[in-house]
């Protein structure tokens, strides 16, 4: 379950992320770096759940 929220966080953050890069779009104003800093740790949460458990 856990798994579960942390994709759907992650990809929420990386949407976030990658929308709020933009600047031509509108939808939100906010500096380059926390629109970098989402996309980063949207990728790490992503990449974190698709990692195998030993």
């Amino acid at each position: 379950m856990y798994k579960t929220l942390l994709m759907v966080y992650s990809w929420l953050l990386l949407i976030m992320g990658i929308l709020g890069a933009i600047p031509g779009i509108g939808i939100g104003t906010e500096p380059i770096w926390h629109a970098v800093l989402k996309i980063i740790l949207g990728l790490i949460g992503i990449l974190v759940t698709f990692r195998k458990e030993k």
